[in-house]
């Protein structure tokens, strides 16, 4: 028999699920209060780090802050947002995996100098798209010592 491959439209459940406001996240109030007054308030973060055992929202949380930090809102006049509007070209292209500007990495795979090196340099160039070049780095722990030491740089 053949094997059977995935519909086009087949997605794991905990992506299908997968929170897209801030007001959706669970569990996580003081997290969302913390990022809604930094947003609020334009006092916004070079960097977040998201720490946590596994399954609690972090690369969630990430993609949402990419979005309320990117959105332009539907009549494309809006800054960051705390309630990203999800209709925008910039909150639409980050739900769909496309947004030239919020790259997202997996450590655990890409653990060598060179993977950063990429990012490093990636940093020196403005926005293309949207109003902040996001990069989201999952399992960062997973980097050897001196691709953790190349970032740091």
């Amino acid at each position: 028999s053949e094997p059977m491959i995935p519909s086009a439209e087949y997605r794991v459940l905990a992506r299908k699920y997968r929170p897209t406001s801030f007001k959706d996240l669970k569990g996580q109030e003081v997290l969302v209060r913390t990022l809604s007054n930094a947003i609020e308030s334009g006092r916004i973060a070079h960097a977040f780090v998201l720490t946590g055992i596994r399954g609690i929202g972090k690369t969630t949380t990430a993609r949402i802050i990419a979005r309320a930090l990117n959105c332009t809102g539907p009549d494309d006049t809006g800054g960051p947002t705390i309630d990203p509007c999800g209709q925008c070209a910039n909150c639409t292209a980050i739900a769909e995996d496309r947004h030239v500007d919020v790259m997202e990495m997996d450590a655990a795979t890409n653990t060598g100098v060179d993977n950063m090196r990429n990012i490093i340099e990636a940093v020196q160039y403005a926005p293309a798209m949207g109003r902040y070049k996001i990069f989201i780095i999952d399992e960062v722990h997973m980097l050897s010592k001196s691709a953790f030491n190349a970032l740091l740089k």
